[in-house]
C-alpha cells in the first residue's frame, strides 16, 4: 500500500515539472511574453540557475535542521509542497507582452524553489516507504506513474481548451488564455494528489545533536582524511549529470519548436507519447535496478543520453528527430529514478534530510552552470550550440562516476 501512496506524489509533480518548466509554459514565455525564443530561451536558463544558487544554499541547512526537530522533514514538505501550488496558480497571471517579462520569472522562480524544496524532502522519504530489495521498484513505479499521470492532465486540457474554438469558460485565445490555463489545472492536479501522502506520513522522532554536530558530519560525509570520500565522488558525478538534466528539461521544448515547428497541439501530442515511452522506461528500470544495480544502470543510461543529444543537434530531419528523441527519453527517466535509489545506499535513517539536502545540492548546485552556460552559449551563438554544449556537463558525469565504488551496504 505505501509504496503506492509514495507514487503519488510523483503523480502530483510532474506535470509541474513536464508543463511548466520544459514543454509547455517555458515556449509560451519564449514566444509570446519575450517574442523571440532564442532572448526567452536565455532568460529562463538564466532564471533557473539563479533559483538553484538559492536552492543550494537553503536546501542543505534545511535538510540538516529537519532532522533534528520533531516532524521536520513532514512539515517543511508540507509548507514547501503548498507555496509551490500557491504560487504556481499565479502563474495565469503572466499575459502575453514584454512589460510582464520580470514578473513572470519573478513568479517562476518562487514556484521553483518551492518546487525543489518539497522534492528534496520527498525524495528521503524513498527510505521510509520501501525496503532495501524494493527501492528500486518503487522508485521507478513513482517515476512511472508520473509519467503516466500527465496523459490524462494533457487531454483535458487539449479537449478543453486547445482544440475548441469556444473553449470552456470562455477563455480568449488572443490573450493566450487557453496556455496560461495550464498552471492553474496543474497547481489544482498537484494539491489533489499530495493529499495521499500527507495523510501518510507520520512524524519522526529528532536526533539528539550537539552544534558542533550540524557541521562537522556534514564535511566528513564528503571529504574525510584528506580524501573525497565514496559519496562525495558520487556528488560530484551527480553534479555534473544532474546539470546536464535539467539543461535539457528547460531548453529542450524551446528547441523542438525551432526545429520541427510544432504547433502547440502537436506539442501536446509529442508529450504523450514521450510520457508513454517514459513511464515504461523508468518502470522496467526500476526492476533492473533491484537486479544489476544503481550505478551500472545510471551509467548506461548517461552514454545514451551522451548519444542522444549529439544525435538531435546532428540529424533534424523530423522523424529521426523524433526516434532519437523518444530513444534518449526512455533512459532519462531510467537516469533520474536509478539516482534517488543509489542515494539511499549512502546514508542512514538518522540522517536523511542532512543527506537528501546533499543530494539536492550536487543536483542543484552546478544548476547554476548548466542553465547559465547553456543560456549564454545560445544567446551569443544559436540554439544548437547552446544545446550541443550540454554533452560536456553528461562527460564530466560519467567520469566521476567511474570512480564510485558500490557502498558495501547496498
Amino acid at each position: 500500500m505505501k509504496k503506492y501512496v509514495y507514487g503519488l506524489f510523483d503523480v502530483a509533480n510532474s506535470p509541474f515539472q513536464v508543463l511548466i518548466i520544459s514543454l509547455i509554459f517555458s515556449p509560451y514565455f519564449a514566444n509570446q511574453i519575450v517574442g523571440d525564443p532564442q532572448i526567452g530561451s536565455a532568460y529562463w536558463q538564466w532564471t533557473v540557475g539563479l533559483c538553484a544558487i538559492v536552492v543550494s544554499i537553503v536546501g542543505i541547512k534545511l535538510g540538516s535542521f529537519s532532522d533534528q526537530i520533531k516532524g521536520g522533514r513532514r512539515n517543511f514538505f508540507y509548507i514547501s509542497t503548498l507555496l509551490c501550488i500557491f504560487s504556481t496558480f499565479f502563474l495565469w497571471s503572466c499575459a502575453p507582452g514584454a512589460e510582464n517579462i520580470f514578473k513572470c520569472l519573478a513568479i517562476f522562480f518562487i514556484a521553483n524553489f518551492f518546487y525543489e524544496l518539497c522534492q528534496m524532502f520527498y525524495n528521503s522519504y524513498l527510505f521510509d516507504f520501501s525496503e532495501k530489495n524494493n527501492r528500486g521498484f518503487v522508485s521507478g513505479l513513482g517515476f512511472a506513474l508520473g509519467y503516466i499521470a500527465i496523459i490524462p492532465l494533457l487531454l483535458l486540457l487539449i479537449n478543453l481548451f486547445i482544440l475548441p474554438e469556444q473553449t470552456f469558460l470562455n477563455l480568449d485565445k488572443s490573450q493566450f488564455e487557453h496556455i496560461r490555463v495550464v498552471p492553474v489545472a496543474v497547481a489544482i492536479w498537484f494539491l489533489i494528489f499530495s493529499i495521499p501522502i500527507f495523510a501518510f506520513i507520520q512524524f519522526t522522532e529528532p536526533r539528539v545533536v550537539t552544534k558542533k554536530e550540524d557541521v562537522q558530519p556534514l564535511l566528513s560525509l564528503v571529504y574525510r582524511e584528506k580524501k573525497i570520500t565514496n559519496l562525495g565522488n558520487f556528488l560530484i558525478a551527480r553534479l555534473f549529470y544532474a546539470d546536464a538534466i535539467i539543461a535539457i528539461q528547460i531548453s529542450f521544448s524551446i528547441f523542438v519548436v525551432k526545429v520541427l515547428g510544432l504547433s502547440v497541439k502537436e506539442i501536446f501530442q509529442l508529450v504523450i507519447i514521450t510520457s508513454v515511452i517514459q513511464a515504461v522506461g523508468t518502470f522496467i528500470g526500476g526492476l533492473l535496478n533491484d537486479k544489476i544495480g544503481s550505478k551500472l544502470l545510471i551509467q548506461y543510461s548517461l552514454y545514451v543520453v551522451l548519444l542522444a543529444v549529439i544525435g538531435l543537434v546532428s540529424f533534424q530531419e523530423r522523424t529521426v528527430f523524433i526516434i532519437i528523441f523518444q530513444i534518449g527519453a526512455f533512459f532519462f527517466g531510467i537516469l533520474q529514478s536509478a539516482s534517488r535509489v543509489f542515494m539511499t545506499s549512502f546514508v542512514s535513517q538518522s540522517n536523511l534530510g542532512q543527506g537528501f539536502g546533499l543530494f539536492t545540492l550536487a543536483s542543484r548546485s552546478t544548476a547554476i552552470l548548466g542553465p547559465i552556460m547553456v543560456g549564454t552559449i545560445t544567446y551569443f551563438t544559436s540554439l544548437d550550440f547552446g544545446f550541443l554544449s550540454i554533452t560536456v556537463l553528461v562527460l564530466a558525469g560519467i567520469i566521476m562516476l567511474r570512480r564510485v565504488d558500490v557502498p558495501k551496504s547496498y
